[in-house]
């Protein structure tokens, strides 16, 4: 074989030789890669896993022990509050507040971290003490024990900023913790990037997918807690921020205000007057629409960087930064009122609500919780006065705190219903004077206060009237009296029953239709009820009164006109009144058998009911000496202390019997001058 031919084989042989070799090297390096990008993906799939999941853990503990933390300072506050304002709702809160201490810590310790275990263990510790100490002070200030100052300031107030000052530290480490974790996450996946990107496009590709689901999950993880934030700090009905925010809000705005000096903050408290109609008659999908709509027209009745939230309920509150003055203030309030009053388009059709609205401006140094205090009892007093807008004035709305009490057990009361019947009725016989024959009771109110015993209308009825809840109790015991002439009626001894309505009642929406379900539902009757007003609540309105008294007697319920002689301007009103039935004013009837002026009033007004076509009652008669004087002038009926004093429903048939004795026994004197 030629040498040139040899080696040209030679040479093709050997190059052959070095790209197998190179095509082996190349796969072995291309193995190499492959297997080592595996390898690498797959470790880093795991420690980026593992990251991810220490990472969740973190940020559930850091938010276990966040959530501690706001609630360790509501728990705080509503202590405080509770010495302010000892009411049940008051204590109720604050162990709302301590079981949520409770339930965070005890989470903390579920997410299997040792040292959150510790952690979390020796600050529940701290919150027993806390609590326990807390539950004592509670105990002290219902009592009105002065021993509740030294256990406030030796145990309480110590524990409170041991346990706020452990609980702040622990919380600020695990936050940390949780960004030093997501800080360690995110190396993690720069150096898998950078590891995945020198491998071929399979890697590449392998590495994309992965970084497009970590970032998705960070994603995820960052909108759970951004939504989570949002759902803390709103209203999930209306939107609008929620108590909480409000409060955070309000003491950042005061805090500003107090470094500026030249503008003050101004808070209203605003509640819907008939919303709870609206709830019961159009039901409560439609209650929730109205609500989201007049949070709508709240947040478009504010100036920019003011803030309207949702306290609950239908009870809203508005934050204004930076007013200048109280007529500013005062501006944006009629505002929101107006807007309120127009009338809510809703799906099952129109409803109408108004709004009562307290408005009180901060001054420099005042606390945020005093400022709502303030802005709620003007709110109270404004819906007293029927709705509208009341600027808070110490003189008016500044309340004792024991009226503070006795106004939210009442409250309370009547938003419950009564369960226990702690608000009961009396009666007070009304006698026949020309035979001594019952002719029907009188209704009048008493309180069985757990704790301060009976109470008697004066304790509590000015104070229901000036805060607004004369309304819902009135039509709370006119129940009551229908339900017990009800059972009179059924046991065989049928009673006509007199109950006071409360002057707005003249002017609600509801009046009609609520006494007219109070009959309806126990198929009283006619003739057996009788509302009795005064002449004052009559004259609030005249013609709107006559027109809503003309209907309550078409359903056959009798009109009383109360203390005659004290409010009517014109005599002509009265002529134009559609009643049954006039009683004259007790300060005429006292001493009316030593009176000779009074004899001559009395007589004016009996001559002149009986002209009118009504029968007349003598309230106040204390001496039957009076009643003898009252029988001659020819008066149809009489009560008083003389004949009966208000006595509880069972012992009415033996009152009714003693005050007829008693009438029909006594003497008609001689005429008596005059």
């Amino acid at each position: 074989m030629p040498d040139g031919l040899v080696g040209r084989r030679s040479y093709v042989r050997d190059g052959s030789r070095a790209r197998r070799r190179r095509s082996l090297n190349t796969t072995a390096a291309l193995a190499s890669v492959l297997m080592a990008l595996g390898a690498y993906t797959i470790i880093g799939t795991a420690l980026t896993a593992q990251a991810v999941h220490d990472h969740s853990r973190a940020l559930h503990v850091d938010a276990d022990f966040s959530e501690a933390r706001g609630a360790i300072t509501l728990e705080e506050v509503n202590l405080r509050h509770y010495q302010v304002e000892p009411s049940s709702a008051v204590l109720s809160r604050f162990r709302q507040a301590a079981d949520s201490v409770d339930v965070a810590l005890h989470l903390a310790v579920q997410h299997g971290l040792p040292d959150a275990d510790r952690e979390a263990t020796r600050l529940l510790d701290r919150q027993r003490e806390y609590r326990t100490n807390a539950e004592q002070l509670i105990a002290l200030v219902a009592d009105r024990d002065p021993d509740s100052l030294s256990l406030d300031s030796l145990s309480v107030t110590p524990s409170y900023y041991t346990l706020q000052q452990d609980v702040d530290t622990v919380s600020r480490a695990y936050h940390a913790s949780a960004q030093r974790q997501a800080d360690a996450m995110r190396r993690a996946e720069v150096r898998m990037l950078i590891g995945t990107s020198v491998g071929f496009g399979v890697g590449l590709t392998l590495v994309g997918v992965i970084w497009r689901m970590v970032l998705s999950y960070q994603r995820r993880l960052v909108q759970d807690a951004d939504a989570s934030e949002h759902r803390s700090l709103h209203d999930p009905l209306t939107g609008l921020p929620n108590r909480r925010m409000f409060h955070e809000r309000l003491t950042d705005s005061i805090r500003v205000s107090a470094d500026r000096r030249d503008d003050q903050v101004a808070v209203m408290i605003i509640d819907l007057d008939g919303f709870k109609a609206v709830n019961d008659t159009l039901g409560h999908q439609a209650g929730d629409q109205l609500l989201q709509e007049a949070g709508h027209r709240l947040r478009a009745g504010i100036r920019d960087g003011d803030l309207a939230a949702r306290l609950g309920g239908d009870e809203f509150a508005v934050l204004l930064s930076g007013v200048a003055d109280l007529a500013t203030a005062v501006e944006v309030a009629e505002r929101l009122s107006d807007k309120i009053r127009h009338d809510f388009l809703l799906d099952v059709g129109a409803a109408s609500v108004s709004a009562s609205i307290g408005l009180a401006v901060g001054t420099i140094g005042v606390a945020d919780d005093e400022l709502l205090r303030q802005a709620d009892a003007a709110m109270y007093r404004a819906k007293a006065a029927g709705g509208g807008v009341a600027v808070y004035d110490q003189l008016l709305d500044a309340v004792a705190p024991e009226e503070m009490s006795l106004f939210g057990e009442l409250r309370t009361l009547l938003d419950t219903g009564d369960p226990e019947n702690q608000l009961v009725l009396y009666f007070q016989p009304q006698i026949r004077i020309a035979d001594g024959s019952v002719a029907g009771v009188e209704a009048l109110v008493r309180w069985r206060h757990p704790t301060r015993g009976l109470l008697l209308p004066a304790a509590f009825l000015d104070m229901a009237a000036s805060r607004g809840l004369e309304i819902s109790l009135t039509y709370h015991l006119l129940k009551v009296a229908v339900a017990q002439a009800a059972r009179w009626a059924a046991a065989g001894n049928p009673l006509a029953v007199s109950v006071n309505i409360s002057p707005r009642c003249l002017l609600h929406d509801d009046f009609l239709p609520r006494i007219r379900d109070a009959v309806t539902d126990v198929d009283l009757p006619h003739g057996t009820l009788q509302l009795e007003l005064t002449e004052s609540s009559v004259m609030l309105e005249p013609e709107r009164a006559r027109t809503v008294l003309r209907q309550v007697r078409e359903e056959g319920i009798l009109i009383s006109v109360d203390d005659f002689g004290t409010g009517f301007s014109s005599l002509s009103q009265l002529r134009q009144l559609p009643a049954d039935e006039l009683k004259i004013d007790r300060s005429f009837v006292q001493g009316l058998a030593r009176d000779v002026d009074g004899v001559v009033l009395v007589r004016s007004a009996i001559d002149l009911g009986h002209n009118l076509g009504l029968s007349v009652v003598a309230e106040g008669v204390e001496e039957l000496e009076a009643l003898a004087v009252l029988r001659e002038m020819g008066c149809d009926l009489a009560q008083g202390f003389a004949l009966s004093r208000p006595v509880p429903a069972d012992e009415v048939p033996a009152a009714c019997a003693r005050a007829s004795q008693a009438a029909s026994q006594h003497r008609v004197p001689q005429p008596h001058a005059g």
